[in-house]
């Protein structure tokens, strides 16, 4: 199964009224929630994304060439015999 990773958020708590107009002014701000009159959730787009899984069509490639060459490894060893 894979994850979609464009999707991730950071998640920051802020407790002064400060750094919570800092983080909702940045450009990956989306959007917030006020948990208590002294405490702000701030949730934000990841600045950067990092690919560091396989792709699914690489794995269904390699899933579609097994039998190809299981076929070809077979004909060679049934020559030499």
């Amino acid at each position: 199964m894979l994850q979609d990773i464009r999707s991730y958020m950071e998640v920051k708590l802020h407790t002064t009224a400060e750094s919570a107009l800092k983080a909702a002014s940045a450009h990956t701000f989306k959007n917030y929630s006020i948990i208590d009159e002294n405490l702000v959730q701030t949730c934000h787009f990841r600045p950067t994304i990092l690919h560091n899984t396989p792709i699914a069509i690489g794995v269904t490639i390699l899933e579609l060439v097994r039998p190809l060459n299981n076929c070809f490894l077979l004909d060679i060893l049934s020559d030499m015999a």
